[in-house]
């Protein structure tokens, strides 16, 4: 049993049965005849018919060789629905209608366990063609009326072509005759850019040999003031050597010191001196008043204090001396010092003659 159920559900007139129907699905051209029309109208009720009859056939029941005759004519069917859609050729629907006849007749022989829908009948499909027809002659009707205005559109959009024409070639002459005005404002900056830059380089090289020639300018000036720092340099380095020759100014430096020390010391006694003798005046009426005054013991302590002052002078005296010493040999060694520096910046002649003259 499970054969027979292979062999229907594996047999190629499913395949063809689908086709066909895809076939008749496809959109035909809108100026076909209505005989055309009724053929496919046919062909697609019995395409319908062959493929409710399958299933609903008893795979059990139904031979082989039956499913074999409704394949043959289903292929056939299609073969002539094929070559229709090729070339628009309608006699190919009318054969069609033909090689389906004895599909039906096949299909109609199938055997089912199912009872056949009697609501549909033949009188309803007859109306329902009818009134299709009427829909398809009221939509030949509306396509008529849009293909006016699909020729009227055409015709608009032919002379929007005509002007889109016109519009590019205004554009293609506008696109040329920029190109040559930017060819030739290219040209002119070319030529602007060249001079300008061999004005910048004339100026350039203009300025360069000015700064060279004011450098060079400026070198010169600085060598020249190099060799006079130069020469100045050694003057005055001989200079600070002859003030720091201790052989040339002698010992005065020394001699001043020492004198000055001796006049410092001997100031500092002087002024001991002088404040003891104050102190020992003071102390003297001092006592005096509080023991009973004494004359004659108040004129001997005075004496005695009095006896410091010659100290005190001779101190003093000395302290003066040595500071005088300290101020001339101070004014030697600056003589002395000064004497070379003085000279040289006095000319050659006077200076030699100054030399001579010392």
């Amino acid at each position: 049993m499970a054969a027979y159920e292979d062999q229907f559900e594996n047999h190629a007139i499913h395949t063809v049965v689908s086709q066909l129907e895809s076939a008749l699905q496809k959109k035909v051209a809108k100026d076909i005849s209505d005989d055309a029309i009724e053929h496919l109208d046919r062909l697609r009720q019995a395409v319908a018919f062959i493929r409710n009859r399958i299933e609903i056939a008893s795979p059990l029941l139904t031979p082989s060789a039956r499913l074999d005759q409704i394949h043959k004519s289903a292929q056939g069917c299609l073969n002539e629905v094929n070559q229709f859609q090729s070339n628009g050729n309608a006699g190919h629907l009318a054969n069609a209608s033909n090689q389906i006849d004895a599909g039906l007749n096949n299909a109609t022989a199938i055997i089912t366990l199912e009872q056949s829908d009697s609501t549909v009948k033949a009188e309803d499909a007859v109306g329902f063609k009818s009134l299709a027809q009427e829909v398809i002659d009221s939509l030949r009707e509306k396509a008529g009326e849009v293909a006016s205005q699909v020729e009227k559109i055409e015709s608009e959009l032919k002379e929007l072509d005509a002007s889109s024409e016109d519009q590019k070639a205004k554009l293609n002459s506008l696109r040329s005759a920029m190109e040559s005005k930017l060819q030739e404002l290219e040209s002119q900056f070319s030529a602007n850019q060249t001079e300008r830059s061999t004005q910048f380089d004339s100026q350039l090289e203009e300025i360069q040999q000015s700064a060279d020639e004011k450098i060079a300018s400026i070198s010169q000036s600085a060598d020249e003031k190099l060799s006079i720092l130069a020469e100045k340099q050694s003057e005055a380095e001989r200079i600070v050597n002859l003030i720091g020759n201790i052989g040339l100014t002698g010992n005065f430096k020394g001699a001043a010191s020492r004198e000055k020390k001796s006049a410092d010391r001997l100031r500092m006694i002087a002024l001991g001196c002088f404040l003891s003798m104050v102190g020992v005046v003071l102390g003297t009426l001092l006592l005096s008043v509080e023991n009973g005054f004494d004359p004659w013991l108040a004129i001997f302590r005075l004496g005695a204090g009095l006896t410091l002052i010659v100290p005190a002078a001779y101190a003093a005296r000395e302290s003066s001396r040595h500071r005088t010493l300290e101020n001339k040999n101070r004014r030697a060694e600056l003589e002395l010092a000064s004497i070379d520096a003085y000279l040289e910046t006095l000319p050659k002649e006077k200076r030699e003659e100054r030399r001579n003259k010392g």
